[in-house]
């Protein structure tokens, strides 16, 4: 970055204007975004503004203006920062070359930033078509990685710009959480955060065409609990337009070791960029089921809440993909039992929790949910609530709660004994209820013939079952004459009982 700071101004606060050395246009499709940066040294500035003009790029570029900046004339633009404490990036716009403009053509963008209680400071960057590109190989994906050891990559990347990177080569090292990258190399600066990594920077002239590797591969750790990860890396020329991601300021130790160095090798088809990778380990992760209860009387509407608990040892930890879950849990409802609450994806039920699973109705015979946190760690578990009518008793009735794994990120579970669970039920009413809560509630105390003929009873109770209740204008008469048989029947018993005793009067 190029560094333009006056002398101090008379109340001591100074403007130091940040702005990058060259920018590359392409000769088709656009450049990338103007890095420029602002800070009061000093003290507080106030009324800052920034004139940015690239009209020498007249007929072989135009501007899209991003950021807060406003046009001011062709190719020109004006960006009003305020009052400025610290410092401020910008991102007034980017070039895209006309049809006029060829490979060699050059330029310039000139600067003039200003306050009120700061003197002026200017700055300029050059500007080329058809300037150097840089293009990455990817990495290959790696699996089976033993959890806690050292595994290694290898950044390489090819020219395929028109000109040469005559000032050398800049290459940021970025990964996912869960690795680390040891500290090896004297031209390199590292930051202690994984996400944030490393750049390092090569005097090496790349010529167009001209490809390289780094001449030793990076050496990374994976930490023991971690299951997936990434790494990636991007080379840029020395004064060309640094990535979004970069800032110095967060890589604040150096290595001590040798310096990485750049090997000349093939050019080939495989830069085809971008520089990155996944890795997976060889670490899994226990998911246990989590089961409830669903326990209230006949004809009631009560909750549960199931789920999955990561137990360890491994965290999914792939937050940075595309995956929306972790893996899921199907919830089977006992039998003798309805899901009620079933709002859409986000929504509050009426009543009920809310809603992660499909489908998205009541009454199903199972739901699968989501395991929504992609940063499954653990000791972390998922849940849900669900509304269940309680519709008749039935013996034995179980339902159940059954991890699934996400089937490409699966987390490798080597205890398959805790997948499932139980929904247990302790349900108290009738066993003849029916679905309608009206008819179970008033059927709960109704008496009905034991099927052996040993008697009358009724069944309410916590684990006894039976058919269905009889309503209606039908169901009195059955009740009634039910009634009857019974009477009937004590009676037969009676007389014989008395027939028998008078017999053995007169033997």
């Amino acid at each position: 970055m190029a560094l333009a700071t006056p002398a101090a101004h008379a109340a001591g606060t100074t403007l130091v204007l940040n702005s990058q050395e060259n920018y590359y246009l392409p000769t088709a499709g656009e450049g990338p975004s103007l890095g420029l940066g602002i800070t009061a040294s000093g003290g507080d500035a106030h009324d800052v503004s920034i004139a940015v003009d690239a009209s020498s790029l007249a007929g072989k570029a135009t501007m899209v203006v991003t950021g807060d900046c406003v046009s001011t004339g062709t190719l020109k633009v004006r960006c009003d920062v305020g009052p400025l404490s610290g410092g401020e990036s910008i991102d007034p716009f980017f070039l895209k070359p006309t049809a006029a403009a060829k490979a060699g053509d050059t330029g310039a963008i000139t600067y003039s930033a200003t306050a009120s209680d700061a003197a002026t400071v200017t700055g300029k960057t050059d500007v080329l078509v058809g300037g150097p590109k840089l293009a990455a190989r990817p990495y290959p994906a790696l699996t089976g990685i033993a959890p806690g050891a050292v595994f290694e990559r290898t950044p390489a990347f090819v020219n395929a710009g028109a000109a040469p990177a005559d000032k050398g080569v800049m290459l940021l090292v970025q990964d996912s959480d869960g690795v680390s990258l040891a500290r090896d190399h004297s031209n390199c600066h590292y930051s202690a955060r994984p996400d944030v990594g490393a750049w390092c920077r090569f005097d090496t002239k790349i010529a167009p065409g001209a490809a390289y590797e780094t001449d030793v591969p990076l050496r990374y750790t994976a930490t023991k609990d971690t299951m997936y990860g990434y790494n990636t890396y991007i080379a840029w020329p020395v004064g060309g337009t640094a990535p979004d991601s970069f800032d110095p300021s967060e890589f604040p130790e150096t290595g001590t070791g040798t310096p990485l160095g750049l090997e000349s090798v093939a050019s080939g088809s495989g830069f085809t960029g971008p520089g990155y990778g996944t890795f997976a380990t060889a670490q899994h992760a226990d998911f246990q089921a989590l089961g409830d209860t669903v326990e209230g009387k006949v004809g009631e509407t009560v909750s549960i809440t199931v789920g999955v608990r990561n137990n360890g040892p491994g965290r999914m930890g792939f937050q940075w993909t595309d995956a929306d879950n972790s893996g899921t849990f199907v919830v089977t409802p006992p039998a003798g039992t309805t899901i009620t609450g079933a709002p859409g994806p986000g929504e509050q039920g009426d009543p009920g929790p809310r809603w992660n699973c499909t489908p998205g109705k009541a009454g199903a015979k199972k739901y699968t949910c989501d395991i929504g946190s992609t940063d499954f760690r653990p000791g972390d578990s998922v849940s849900q609530e669900f509304t269940v009518r309680i519709d008749r008793v039935v013996p034995g009735a179980q339902g159940s709660v059954r991890a699934v794994q996400n089937p490409k990120y699966p987390n490798r579970d080597d205890d398959a004994a805790n997948d499932t669970t139980a929904i247990a039920v302790k349900a108290t009413g009738s066993a003849t209820s029916n679905s309608s809560p009206s008819a179970s509630a008033s059927s709960s105390a109704t008496a009905t013939a034991s099927p052996s003929g040993s008697g009358a009873g009724t069944s309410s109770g916590t684990t006894t079952g039976g058919g269905l209740a009889a309503t209606g204008t039908d169901g009195v008469l059955l009740r009634a004459g039910t009634a009857v048989l019974v009477v009937a029947a004590g009676g037969a018993l009676v007389f014989l009982a008395v027939r028998r005793s008078r017999s053995q009067g007169v033997r």
